[in-house]
């Protein structure tokens, strides 16, 4: 047996080849392996005489016809089968992966039956939002109004592995929360206050100043860290609220 046959009975085997790079101890002396015969000079010989048989060109009888079939007009059928190759065109269909959406929080709170408020901020602000806010719902006189209070972030969750979330997952995860929120517990009034509330949260689009959405009022106003950086805005809000609210805000 050639060193050839035994590799390839020893694969079949299962069985991975092991060559010591030094005599063990006890083992016997090494030796070479026989190596396959080499072909003879008949077989070489014979095997060149028939690589130009292989190789010879076709008979000049036949050579009208490949050109024929070279040369003639491909027809509508066989036009129709050709593929044609749309490597451009495949990439300019491919959509372009989505921005990702940077982190922020939405503080909601919900008065009663009267207001759902969503108020959008930068983790990590240190302003008195909560103050600020309370100070509103007192002069339109809802702060004796039940109220319940949670914090929704974004991401939802922190995962390194997977692909950052886009505008789209972030606006389909916060507007149904807040079409389910408001079936659940019905409101009179929602206020999307900050970029992102007015962005992800709204089921409609905020063309006016007041909206209407299924008999509920929704109000786009700037954001409680926004109010607090730019006091000057609060003039306006309260402008917008005495429109919106004229019997709340006519004791003021």
């Amino acid at each position: 047996m050639n060193e050839l046959e035994r590799a390839e009975y020893l694969s079949v085997l299962g069985v991975t080849s092991y060559v010591p790079r030094f005599v063990l101890p006890l083992a016997p002396a090494p030796r070479q392996a026989q190596l396959p015969p080499a072909l003879s000079a008949v077989a070489t010989s014979q095997r060149q005489r028939a690589a130009p048989a292989v190789l010879s060109p076709l008979p000049q009888s036949a050579a009208p016809a490949v050109d024929s079939i070279a040369t003639a007009p491909a027809s509508d059928s066989a036009k129709a089968s050709v593929a044609v190759p749309t490597w451009g065109k495949s990439d300019e269909a491919v959509a372009q992966p989505q921005q990702a959406v940077q982190p922020f929080i939405l503080s909601c709170w919900r008065i009663g039956e009267e207001l759902l408020a969503v108020d959008s901020h930068e983790p990590g602000a240190a302003l008195p939002m909560e103050s600020l806010f309370g100070n509103i719902l007192r002069a339109l006189n809802w702060h004796q109004l039940p109220c319940q209070h949670e914090r929704l972030c974004w991401p939802i969750t922190e995962n390194p592995f997977a692909p950052a979330a886009g505008a789209s997952e972030a606006r389909d995860t916060f507007s149904s929360w807040l079409e389910a929120s408001c079936t659940r517990q019905p409101v009179k009034s929602i206020w999307l206050m900050g970029d992102e509330a007015r962005t992800f949260c709204t089921p409609i689009s905020l063309d006016e100043t007041v909206n209407n959405w299924q008999g509920v009022r929704i109000l786009p106003l700037p954001s409680l860290s926004q109010l607090l950086r730019e006091p000057e805005r609060k003039q306006d809000l309260w402008q917008l609220l005495c429109k919106a609210y004229p019997s709340e805000t006519r004791a003021q």
